[in-house]
């Protein structure tokens, strides 16, 4: 189960991108942040309605066009003029406001939920909207989590290693690889996030910047 409020941090994102129907917003939390993010409409809606009340998003009614029949595009072009007419129905395009776009940045500086997998990742997929400090600060995090995790693991093995079967020890060894390859996928975002902190900061000093 998704934590409250990662399905708003999502879709405030995404508008901050530009404005979009639910059935668009839909789609992009599965093409942007996978599979995993393929979210039902009877969570997406009242998540929309939530931002809506706290004035993070506004909408906007738009009569959707008219498709015209086949047999319509094989008249005259004046018969085509007339399928430009609407349909009589609307959609609901929803566009970020100013005061959303406060609640995404502060949603996404903070940073107790970075140790949490689904938390982090989320966020990762939004990093370009905060400053390298900020990206540095959330990654050393995640990082320290890592490897306190990664010691328990070891831990567990060295403690129960004679007293478990094969597949507990197996899955036990799983952990361990996959938590060791996620610390050094971290290590080498740290390290690309070091690399843009410094020539910023000797920048502000009154250095030249590194070019």
């Amino acid at each position: 189960m998704r934590q409250h409020g990662m399905l708003e941090l999502a879709v405030l994102g995404l508008l901050k991108e530009r404005a979009m129907h639910g059935y668009e917003l839909r789609k992009q939390l599965g093409t942007m942040l996978g599979p995993f993010w393929q979210v039902s409409w009877g969570s997406l809606y009242p998540a929309l309605r939530r931002l809506a009340k706290a004035g993070a998003i506004d909408k906007d009614e738009q009569p959707v066009p008219k498709r015209p029949a086949k047999r319509v595009l094989a008249k005259t072009s004046k018969t085509s003029k007339t399928s430009k007419a609407t349909s009589g129905r609307r959609k609901t395009v929803y566009k970020i406001t100013p005061y959303g776009d406060r609640m995404f940045t502060e949603m996404l500086e903070e940073t107790a939920a970075a140790v949490d997998a689904e938390h982090f990742t989320l966020k990762l997929a939004f990093f370009r909207y905060l400053p390298p400090e900020t990206r540095l600060t959330l990654l050393e995090r995640r990082r320290a989590y890592l490897q306190d995790k990664l010691a328990q693991f070891k831990a567990n093995v060295r403690e129960y290693k004679e007293r478990v079967d094969s597949y507990t020890l197996s899955l036990h060894n799983h952990g361990i690889a996959a938590t060791q390859n996620d610390i050094e996928w971290i290590d080498e975002l740290i390290t690309n996030e070091r690399n843009l902190v410094k020539p910023a900061a000797r920048t502000e000093a009154g250095a030249l910047p590194i070019e």
